[in-house]
């Protein structure tokens, strides 16, 4: 007499089943691609070391990595060494080879027909290279069917005069299938930088590219409490779009990224740069190949790369480009006090004569946006801080200075004199209904465009104008808004 199956056996069962029902799709998989795809990765014996992530932060499968993405997969004991990595044949392809320019070169590329990452992949790529200075090496990737945003030059110092190819400190070397270059210095032949350690990626909302290095002695990369000036090399990736919370809730300040690092060759002192010129999002990631990857939301690829025999002399040629530091005030480097909402004119006295009577080395004073009058710019509370500007030459007159708060965003009504002003230069950010306008500081403001040279003559003339009330010494511009 037959029994009857318990609950147990019969979920065993389903189990079973539904194992088998996933095992018949990806047999189903395996076969679509073999037979309809024709790229087949090549995965030679990589490196741990050296293994470039193809799913960075994300956990897949060895099923998904390999069929889906094909890509390579080998699992290791080390959780922080990819186990689904790119194989040798993706990325690009140079199509129609190299095409010299007065410069430099170009060279069209054309994507490799693999599985998309993320997709909007651009299939039509261009790279152009350009011969800078004898120390300096520039190159970009683009799209080569549709504009996409590139970060102005107007602050870069570019060369003005052709470089014979002859007088170079380096030399570039360029493999077609797939598309990597090496940048080598000339005098020693060392290899500095290799891209062929990983492919290019280029979508339209992700941008890779990996570049081994010659050694681990690598510093830089800024935005970032580093615990150490060299960096540790075992699959360190640092992100690089700073946000830093500021007292009240919901507002953040947000700064530009800095992406230079330094690379020591060898101990002999000879020494590289890379800079990368992107406004958006991004992260790198160290490895101890070594090497480093850059991985970016936007834009395009645009690298600066600086050569030197000492450090400082990379340095300078970085500074070269981006212009050198303004030489501050002496007084610029004391000892200051800041902070946000002092109450009114006299919790501000209160703090400045204590600090004084204590013997505390002192400098200069702050005062936050709590100054102001409805946080608008340019103005002053006169109920809680009335007696400012002769407290202000009170403070001058002991020797301090005094540094006010300001930001960007200007109150859009009709009765603030600023805005008015700023409005019969069109001095704003437009979008196509209207002004830029967002939560902040004061609420709904508008905000200067300052690539507009007009806008740049009327923040100096409000800054003027305001100083004949309230004489301060120096200004710190903040950029504040609320999610």
């Amino acid at each position: 007499m037959a029994r009857n199956l318990s609950v147990l056996e019969v979920l065993l069962i389903i189990f079973l089943l539904i194992v088998l029902a996933v095992d018949v799709f990806l047999m189903f998989l395996v076969f679509e691609n073999t037979s309809d795809d024709p790229f087949i990765p090549q995965c030679p014996e990589i490196p741990e070391s050296e293994r470039i992530d193809c799913v960075a932060g994300q956990v897949v499968t060895e099923e998904v990595c390999r069929w889906q993405y094909k890509c390579c997969w080998k699992a290791v004991p080390n959780i922080d060494v990819p186990r689904c990595f790119f194989p040798k044949n993706w990325g690009y392809e140079v199509r129609n080879g190299l095409k010299n320019t007065s410069t430099g070169f170009t060279a069209q590329l054309e994507r490799v027909p693999t599985p998309s990452l993320f997709g909007n992949d651009v299939v039509n790529a261009l790279f152009t290279a350009e011969y800078q200075t004898s120390s300096r090496f520039h190159f970009k990737i683009t799209d080569a069917d549709n504009r996409r945003y590139e970060v102005p030059h107007e602050n870069i110092n570019l060369f003005n005069e052709t470089v014979g190819t002859s007088n170079l400190s380096y030399h570039i070397k360029v493999m077609e299938k797939p598309f990597s270059i090496q940048i080598i210095r000339t005098s020693s032949k060392r290899i500095l930088l290799d891209t062929s350690i990983g492919p290019l990626q280029f979508a339209q909302q992700y941008l890779q590219l990996s570049f081994q290095l010659p050694s681990a002695n690598v510093y830089g990369l800024g935005e970032h409490v580093h615990q150490q000036y060299r960096h540790n090399l075992a699959w360190k990736t640092w992100p690089i779009f700073t946000r830093n919370a500021a007292p009240t809730q919901g507002m953040i300040n947000l700064y530009g990224a800095h992406t230079f690092f330094l690379c020591l060759e060898d101990t002999s002192g000879s020494s590289f740069g890379v800079f990368l010129m992107n406004s958006n999002a991004m992260e790198v990631t160290l490895q101890p190949a070594p090497a480093i990857t850059y991985r970016t939301i936007g834009g395009i690829l645009d690298f600066y790369v600086f050569l030197g025999n000492t450090p400082e002399q990379v340095v300078q040629e970085y500074l070269e480009l981006i212009g050198r530091p303004f030489l501050p005030s002496y007084w610029n480097l004391g000892f200051q006090l800041s902070r946000r909402d002092y109450g009114n004119l006299e919790g501000l006295r209160e703090v400045v004569n204590r600090t004084l009577k204590a013997g505390i080395p002192y400098d200069v004073q702050y005062s936050d946006i709590d100054y102001m009058d409805g946080k608008k710019d340019f103005t002053i509370n006169t109920n809680d801080y009335g007696g400012l500007p002769n407290f202000t030459k009170s403070l001058q007159e002991h020797g301090l200075k005094y540094v006010i708060v300001m930001h960007p965003g200007i109150l859009s009504d009709p009765e603030n004199r600023t805005y008015v002003n700023g409005n019969k230069k069109r001095v704003w950010i437009f979008r196509d209904n209207g002004f830029f306008m967002e939560q902040g500081l004061p609420t709904h403001p508008v905000f200067p465009d300052f690539m507009n040279p007009v806008c740049t003559q009327w923040w100096t003339e409000e800054f003027k104008m305001f100083h004949k009330t309230l004489e301060f010494d120096g200004v710190w511009i903040v950029s504040c808004y609320s999610k």
